[in-house]
């Protein structure tokens, strides 16, 4: 009897506790919610962020706020990010780098993206990184600056916006694809590393068109090629990374929102229709455009986690055959 009265109570809880839960997903959201972002303030993540809370805030009549957390790629956020409830009132900014490379780089990463993480949805994906020469540097082409580092090995230098960065992966990739022996200049940042490479202080690096557009028209830097498969609509005349001689060669960097495993399934699809409202709008558009962001086709959960997982075998591959490494 005292059995049958435990169980009947233990029934009685569970049953109030699934409504409060449904109760509470229905209301979502009665507060405030915070979106990390992983960087620094000012970078295409920052932007595209504010510019999502801002549309978000618009459709729940509810403040959308950005946390800014960086350090260590993105490693510092998300283990912050962990330690939040799952009751969608905490969200983050995820991207190639935080769900791919740095599970390629770092075997004791404290966070499993695919376990840790319910994916909301995909909302772009990045027009590129370009490679881009100092002005002391001769070659005017892709196939003049292979030719120049193969004839002397060890002399040339690129610059990176940190080890695990994916300005890091994607030159090693460049440089194991082409035999390349170029050395790896590591910097705490594009801010840090782009004036190094206007300086002279490093032959070569991999950084965004806002961030050297200005340099090139002065021919104090020269931008030879672009990181992504098909040329970037921001520049149209710069060819692909690609055609250097590595027919398959393609990085554009994925972009999307995540929330705590275990967050319900209805304030994931709220959030969700909500991204997908945001990034159809045109202004949306024109301003992702506007720091090298396009837009994706399905900006669904599960184009997220598809995008997740083909960027870690990607990733995979590049560290295994670089030799990269985050120590």
């Amino acid at each position: 009897m005292k059995q049958s009265s435990l169980f009947g109570r233990l029934g009685a809880a569970l049953a109030v506790m699934a409504l409060c839960a449904a109760s509470n997903a229905q209301d979502y959201p009665h507060r405030a919610v915070k979106i990390i972002v992983p960087y620094a303030p000012g970078g295409q993540p920052d932007i595209a962020v504010r510019v999502l809370a801002q549309q978000f805030s618009l459709q729940f009549g509810q403040p959308f706020l950005v946390e800014n957390i960086p350090g260590s790629s993105g490693i510092v956020a998300l283990n912050a990010f962990l330690k939040t409830r799952p009751d969608g009132y905490t969200v983050s900014y995820g991207d190639t780098g935080t769900w791919a490379i740095n599970k390629a780089l770092n075997p004791k990463l404290p966070y499993d993206p695919e376990k840790d993480f319910a994916t909301i949805g995909l909302f772009g994906e990045s027009t590129g990184v370009f490679l881009v020469v100092t002005g002391s540097v001769p070659a005017r082409t892709l196939q003049e600056l292979v030719a120049l580092v193969k004839s002397r090995p060890g002399d040339f230098s690129y610059a990176s916006s940190g080890v695990g960065s994916i300005h890091h992966m994607i030159m090693e990739d460049f440089k194991a694809s082409l035999g390349l022996n170029i050395l790896h200049v590591p910097y705490k940042g594009s801010a840090q590393a782009v004036p190094a490479l206007v300086g002279g202080q490093v032959s070569m690096a991999l950084a965004s068109l806002a961030l050297v557009s200005s340099y090139a028209a002065d021919a104090r830097v020269r931008i030879l090629g672009v990181s992504t498969k098909k040329r970037s609509s921001m520049a149209p005349n710069v060819p692909p990374m690609a055609e250097a001689g590595i027919p398959e060669f393609d990085h554009a960097g994925g972009q999307g929102l995540v929330a705590r495993a275990g967050t319900a399934k209805a304030i994931i699809d709220k959030l969700s229709a909500a991204l997908a409202k945001a990034v159809a709008m045109p202004e949306v558009v024109a301003r992702f455009a506007s720091v090298g962001l396009e837009p994706v086709p399905d900006t669904s959960p599960g184009a997220l986690a598809e995008r997740i997982r083909l960027d870690q075998i990607k990733y995979t591959r590049v560290v295994k055959i670089s030799g990269a490494s985050a120590d």
